[in-house]
């Protein structure tokens, strides 16, 4: 797990998993199961089975996974697929945006968790994604267009998911719940980092033509990273807030 990207990302994450022994597990949007991968590595003795589901199957093909972990096709903005009381720990990241009725998603959760069973959804704060350069009129231009456009595959966008989980969870009454923040800083714009990489997902409000950023803004908003880079000035943070709940008995 040493070149994992999301190695301290995880580490925030799975010191508040708690998993019981013989513990069933899921992953709710889990794309190419990145994470439930990761919670197999860290937790090899203690899960018994872990199911991973996403609206599509096109990130499950080069995944390289065996028992106990199952990937299925699920729609997690509809009912379940998974009676009552079936898991010990939900997880779920960078989803919930993504979905209309929340509310609806909170009540699912908590209705196959086990009595006394954990949740932990992870989501970055898209609207307090920040990055250092000289245009700071373009490059906040930049990272709200994308935090605040919807992509074509989304029902939904709330750039400030990550701010608003712990009360969509602890207004019901449901849960015990608490919330922390693990902030991603970075000081190198390189390919495989956090703010490269959203720096090359961001080119798609102009290759899409949303009319949210033009090619020579994103051609300029990359410069000022770059020029950022080779002055020492680069610095790129992204905070994920971690909210956990307990299903009350």
């Amino acid at each position: 797990m040493n070149s994992f990207k999301y190695k301290t990302l995880f580490k925030a994450i799975s010191d508040q998993a708690d998993l019981p022994d013989n513990a069933v597990i899921a992953d709710l949007g889990c794309k190419n199961a990145t994470f439930l991968l990761a919670f197999q590595e860290a937790f090899p003795d203690k899960i018994k089975s872990a199911v991973g589901v996403d609206i599509t199957d096109k990130w499950f093909k080069d995944v390289k996974y065996k028992k106990p972990i199952e990937l299925k096709v699920m729609n997690c903005a509809e009912k379940l697929e998974f009676p009552d009381n079936s898991f010990d720990f939900v997880f779920s990241k960078d989803m919930f945006e993504c979905v209309s009725d929340k509310d609806f998603l909170v009540s699912e959760i908590y209705r196959i968790l086990k009595p006394g069973g954990t949740v932990i959804c992870v989501n970055c704060d898209w609207d307090s994604v920040a990055y250092n350069g000289e245009n700071k009129a373009l490059i906040s231009k930049a990272v709200y267009a994308y935090a605040v456009t919807k992509q074509p595959w989304m029902n939904d966008l709330d750039s400030w998911i990550g701010r608003r989980m712990f009360g969509f969870f602890n207004k019901t009454g449901l849960f015990e719940s608490t919330v922390s923040v693990h902030n991603v800083v970075e000081t190198e714009y390189k390919e495989g980092t956090f703010g490269y990489d959203l720096s090359v997902d961001i080119a798609w409000l102009h290759k899409e033509n949303t009319g949210a950023l033009s090619q020579k803004e994103y051609a300029e908003f990359i410069n000022n990273l770059n020029s950022a880079q080779k002055e020492g000035q680069y610095i790129f943070s992204k905070p994920y807030y971690i909210y956990k709940g307990i299903k009350r008995i």
